[in-house]
């Protein structure tokens, strides 16, 4: 069964309560918190962690909105909602005596940072230079094949099929995966660029329908994101 519908319904459900959080403490200066409100976009760079799979990482995306909490001068809270599309190759082959080859997948997230960014110096107040950390929810997990008429190829090392990569579907359920972000950030007039490391701290691939009586199947995911954001208020 095919989550798909139910991504676009959690997305919107999502993305229409975190913008109306933020509308009220924009336009009205109240709210549940006063900060900024933006939008970002960016790239990243995933690194599945299995070790029941050889994997190379691949480019990706990911565009989202973000709203901020004003603590201090030097503390701001970055709150964000975001879709991410990551890439990435599994190494597999036609079948088990067939030469290894790049199979390509795609793992679709929808991922709510919560940052705590600190301003380390202050140019002018027009420049703004800051480190932060902090934790990140990612819903949903389902590695999707991009070539459709691989679907019978196997991966090295365990001749996993494509299909059973596809945890959420398989289970009919959503799941929830967390991370601990870590990166710098640079503001300029309203612009901010930032770059982060995100580290597994849970295993995604609990969820898996395949079975080793060798090993036991596990891992935690990792992977970088640079990303530039627009917000509609100065810092100061």
């Amino acid at each position: 069964m095919s989550l798909f519908p139910h991504k676009i319904v959690l997305f919107l459900v999502l993305l229409l309560s975190f913008s109306n959080i933020n509308s009220q403490s924009y336009y009205s200066g109240g709210g549940l918190f006063e900060g900024r409100f933006g939008v970002t976009v960016g790239a990243t760079n995933y690194s599945p962690g299995a070790n029941f799979l050889f994997s190379k990482s691949a480019p990706g995306f990911k565009v989202g909105m973000i709203g901020t909490v004003i603590i201090s001068e030097k503390f701001e809270v970055f709150v964000e909602m975001n879709y991410a599309r990551h890439s990435m190759k599994f190494i597999g082959r036609e079948d088990e005596l067939a030469t290894p080859e790049d199979i390509k997948f795609r793992l679709e997230t929808f991922n709510v940072p919560f940052i705590l960014d600190y301003t380390v110096l202050n140019l002018d107040d027009e420049w703004f230079f800051g480190i932060n950390a902090g934790p990140s929810i990612s819903l949903l997990y389902d590695y999707k094949l991009v070539d459709e008429g691989k679907e019978g190829y196997v991966l090295d090392p365990l001749y996993t099929t494509p299909n059973q990569l596809e945890f959420d579907s398989n289970k009919e359920k959503v799941s929830l995966n967390a991370f601990i972000a870590m990166g710098v950030s640079v503001e300029y007039n309203r612009f901010m660029a930032t770059f982060r490391y995100n580290k597994g701290i849970t295993d995604p691939y609990r969820n898996i329908n395949l079975y080793s009586p060798v090993m036991e199947l596990k891992g935690k995911d990792n992977y970088f994101e640079f990303s530039l954001v627009y917000l509609f208020e100065d810092k100061l």
